[in-house]
């Protein structure tokens, strides 16, 4: 009975992680070797998480055609949404960030 309740506990869990789509990336000055934070996107739960040296910060996720757009839905309706950071699904160089001057590129890089 145990045996059973196991391998169907592990065939639930690996249809759950093959199911979710979950994007792991490493962000870091264009001209540095040292890694300025991590962002983990779920493309499915439409959330996701920067983790920086300090904490993490979660923060819902907008996809769009050209970006994944990290912030704040201002309410339940999901219509008006408050930008903190926006990377291009093309190049994962990150354009846009609300609490930081971009000096220099960012670039993403997925990290394994």
């Amino acid at each position: 009975m145990i045996k059973k309740l196991g391998s169907f506990m592990l065939t639930v869990l690996a249809f759950q992680l093959s199911s979710s789509t979950l994007i792991n990336l490493d962000c870091a000055m264009q001209n540095s070797d040292k890694i300025s934070f991590k962002l983990l996107l779920g493309t499915e739960t439409g959330k996701a998480i920067q983790i920086l040296k300090k904490g993490q910060l979660k923060m819902d996720l907008l996809i769009t055609e050209k970006y994944y757009e990290l912030g704040q839905f201002t309410d339940e309706s999901k219509q008006d949404f408050i930008t903190v950071l926006r990377l291009s699904r093309d190049s994962l160089e990150i354009s846009y960030a609300k609490y930081m001057e971009l000096v220099e590129p960012i670039l993403c890089a997925r990290a394994n």
